[in-house]
């Protein structure tokens, strides 16, 4: 295993404790806000190098196991601890698929060009919208509730970004903030009489990144989505018909999830 792929180090000391002095790459997540936490943990199943005290840690791998964790100690000597203040990493990570399509609007880009405005709708805890800042945009988080978007301020803070968040419903008022949007993010969310507002809040030449659940899907604890929140093989294309497609693909598995995703991009003259 290299350096790279070795696990990362979890401190689930008191932040006091950590900032006085940690492992280089390791990130504090305190034992007392791992639950309120979770979105900042690395995706489930992966695996974690735990430090603690004894007790500390003996609680902490019991909580991350029961999310399905692989936890490991990490044998760490006082003078390992010798990297100080905040944390300088991340174990999170956004929607591969954002990343993904990151990727290719880079390699797109005129040379020298600046990230525009972007919107993540149904932000949920942010890591989308957050990620989006850090390669920056300037980002508009929607929400409907007030927790996921104080979830999402507050990562965007410890993440050293700024985020405009919105609190609105878009299922009693399917309308957006004023656009134009150089870029559009939509993830794991599905009302389909807000696409027509997604779709006229993308600006000529901007973009459309959009990922939700494909009627495969088996939902979560075997309760399955059913149509309304799941989509059909093309549905999202056709959603955005007239946009050129980049990247259109149904039925991709990703941690026991079925997904659509689709890149497009319109026409600078629709």
């Amino acid at each position: 295993m290299t350096a790279q792929d070795e696990p990362g180090i979890l401190d689930t000391r008191a932040e006091a404790d950590f900032l006085a002095g940690h492992a280089p790459g390791a990130v504090n997540l305190p034992l007392e806000t791992l639950a309120a936490r979770s979105h900042e943990l690395p995706p489930n199943g992966s695996t974690v190098r735990l430090y603690d005290n004894a007790s500390r840690r003996t609680a902490a791998a019991a909580a991350l196991r029961r999310r399905g964790y692989v936890v490991l100690g990490a044998a760490l000597a006082p003078a390992d601890l010798c990297e100080q203040g905040p944390a300088r990493t991340r174990l999170w990570r956004p929607s591969p698929f954002l990343q993904e399509a990151l990727e290719r609007l880079r390699a797109l880009a005129p040379r020298g060009a600046v990230p525009g405005r972007a919107i993540d709708l149904a932000c949920g805890s942010g890591r989308e919208a957050v990620h989006l800042a850090a390669c920056g945009y300037d980002v508009d988080a929607l929400d409907r509730l007030p927790d996921a978007l104080e979830r999402a301020r507050d990562l965007a803070r410890r993440s050293g970004v700024r985020l405009r968040t919105i609190r609105r419903d878009l299922k009693r008022r399917p309308a957006l903030p004023e656009g134009p949007y150089d870029l559009v993010a939509v993830f794991r969310f599905l009302l389909r009489p807000a696409l027509g507002v997604t779709r006229e809040a993308v600006a000529p030449g901007g973009f459309i990144v959009y990922e939700t659940f494909h009627r495969r899907d088996p939902g979560r604890q075997g309760r399955p989505l059913g149509p309304s929140h799941t989509v059909a093989d093309g549905e999202l294309a056709a959603a955005f018909e007239g946009f050129e497609v980049l990247l259109a693909r149904d039925g991709v598995e990703h941690q026991g999830r079925i997904f659509s995703q689709l890149l497009a991009r319109r026409g600078k003259g629709s």
